[in-house]
């Protein structure tokens, strides 16, 4: 190591372990998430004393003063003294740190920093020394020095000490940034595609909520080449009849068994107007059809076996059925181009048939956003899929018509849920399992991102090598993130609600040991017009739109003449007899 003039900072006390041990910090010379290392001897194969460096990582802090005990501060306040009029002493305190053993390398100074398991403790009374940031550097990419990095924080507290990830690992091993709502999923995420687009590495982006919208904003900044907004186009082939009818079943009313082959027949023999025709067409399609079927059943005509079979009564529920879903996806098309109008400045294109050109989605140096918004979550996750499957069948088919290529699914919980949340609605699960176990061979790399941890698919959280673990406070995402993270230990879990935004704990094969890092923002990627809407503001501002004051004042209209109508008829006594006014 380039420089070993490192400062003691304490001594270790107590029982010592190869897993931890415990020192006395001195007063403000450390904090919390900081690494520290202790010179000592370990027994060599040849029986000889080895000199060695263990390096740990502080996880806990504890303060006390055995000379102001709890009995005295009970006095103090029952009999209300001042502190400075007793002989209490309150400069005595004592810091004990908890420190995680990370592994051993060399002695101080020397160049073996292949890191390792220790297989003796250290000894109580050893010093703790606090290395340089050089040091530290050193140590984090001793292992891959020659590898392509993504840079991004530095350690919590130690603003000089970088610590980057190894892009080879987040894109073939799979990465997961987990944190609750504010933790700063956005700002790490947009971080690492920062990273990737300067090594001009393909990205595709499924958007739910238009969270990243900003990026087409900032591309000059991002350093990609190009950054291509779509919208989603339900598109009908040969090939994607089943999901197809996965999509209706699903978002229609549940088919009767008396129903279904005509409902099969109908999705498996209905003509494709062209090559390829958007899904509300084809429902139109398939509703003309099974009129005409209809019609040349109640004449007696001669019709396929499916259709023979199928009673009359049949068909109705069935034709209200497809009615119903083409309404629905109308409606969620009409909500995704009215959100889009919203950006006037941006550049929208349909969806590119995936099947016959991929490289519209993926190319070198280019970023695609898919902008899900206004769909709901099975159109979303549907869409993902078909376009998923397909991508990754001409990697996998080693076609070479796209490059390698990273995904990255926003609120990942909507397409990959966990059982528990239900998941016979979700096509796009099925989908990213397969990718997810097998991508790493054929270069397509995921990056999973969710508020909710515990609603995710825990096989495939499991099949992620890194995590990037913002604050997380709810404990059911909190345990469900320790069962999948091997290394995240029960002090590590009970931070994670103690980080501010942006701060977390990365670990995996990405880096080198588990880090406290702060992760760094990109103030040049901030959106001017997305994220910093004033509804406050518009609602002073807001005025009733003239077709709601037309429509107001004709039913205040209506309602009068209605009261009047039944307003009951005054009478006038008069002797004997009763006039009515």
């Amino acid at each position: 190591m380039s420089d070993h003039n490192w400062p003691q900072i304490g001594t270790v006390v107590g029982n010592t372990s190869t897993d931890e041990f415990t020192f006395i910090l001195q007063n403000m010379s450390a904090k919390l998430g900081d690494i520290v290392a202790v010179q000592t001897q370990i027994p060599a194969d040849d029986n000889r004393e080895l000199q060695v460096t263990v390096w740990g990582r502080i996880i806990s802090i504890d303060r006390f003063n055995p000379f102001f005990p709890a009995e005295a501060a009970q006095e103090l306040a029952n009999s209300h003294i001042d502190l400075l009029d007793t002989v209490l002493s309150t400069t005595r305190d004592h810091l004990e740190a908890s420190v995680l053993i990370i592994g051993r390398t060399g002695a101080v100074g020397s160049k073996d920093l292949d890191l390792v398991p220790p297989r003796y403790p250290v000894k109580p009374s050893a010093s703790v020394l606090y290395p340089s940031a050089e040091a530290i550097k050193e140590l984090l990419n001793a292992s891959s020095v020659d590898e392509k990095k993504l840079h991004l924080g530095n350690l919590i507290g130690r603003a000089d000490v970088d610590v980057s990830l190894t892009a080879s690992q987040v894109v073939s091993r799979h990465m997961a940034i987990l944190a609750m709502t504010g933790g700063g999923k956005t700002v790490a995420s947009r971080r690492v595609i920062k990273e990737l687009a300067n090594l001009k590495y393909p990205i595709v982006i499924f958007d739910p909520h238009g969270d990243y919208l900003g990026l087409y904003e900032k591309r000059a900044e991002l350093g990609a080449d190009e950054v291509k907004l779509v919208y989603p186009e339900i598109l009908v082939t040969d090939q994607t009849r089943g999901t197809v009818g996965d999509l209706i079943s699903k978002m229609g009313n549940k088919i009767t068994e008396a129903q279904a082959p005509l409902n099969a027949f109908l999705i498996e023999e209905t003509e494709i107007r062209g090559d390829v025709q958007n899904v509300e067409d084809f429902i139109q399609e398939m509703m003309d059809a099974l009129e005409r079927w209809r019609h040349l059943k109640s004449n007696g005509e001669n019709v396929p076996p499916a259709i023979a079979e199928v009673h009359q009564a049949s068909f109705s529920p069935v034709k209200r059925n497809f009615d119903n879903v083409k309404k629905k996806i109308e409606v969620m098309r009409k909500n995704n181009q009215r959100l889009r109008e919203k950006f006037t400045n941006y550049n929208f294109s349909s969806l590119p048939d995936p099947s016959d050109e991929p490289e519209k989605l993926v190319a070198k140096g280019q970023i695609t956003i898919f902008y899900l918004a206004g769909f709901d979550h099975l159109t979303q996750s549907t869409i993902a899929s078909l376009v998923l499957e397909k991508l990754f069948e001409k990697r996998a088919n080693l076609t070479n018509d796209i490059p390698p290529f990273q995904i990255v699914l926003e609120e990942a919980h909507n397409f990959i849920p966990s059982r528990s949340e239900g998941t016979e609605g979700t096509p796009s699960l099925a989908t990213v399992r397969k990718i997810i176990t097998e991508g790493r061979k054929f270069g397509t790399g995921m990056l999973i991102i969710s508020q909710r941890p515990s609603r995710l698919d825990e096989t495939i959280l499991a099949q992620c090598n890194s995590f990037l673990v913002l604050r997380l406070v709810n404990p059911k995402d909190k345990s469900f993130v320790r069962s999948v993270m091997e290394n995240l230990s029960e002090s590590d879990a009970n931070i994670l609600q103690t980080f501010g935004q942006g701060q977390g704990i990365v670990s995996g094969q990405a880096v080198r040991f588990p880090l406290l890092i702060q992760v760094h923002f990109d103030k040049d990627l901030t959106s001017q017009s997305i994220g910093n809407e004033d509804f406050i503001n518009e609602v002073s501002k807001w005025e009733v739109p003239k077709e709601q004051k037309t429509k107001k004042k004709a039913e205040k209209n209506v309602n009068d003449l209605k009261s009047k109508l039944k307003k009951p008829k005054k009478q006038k006594k008069s002797s004997g007899s009763t006039i009515d006014f």
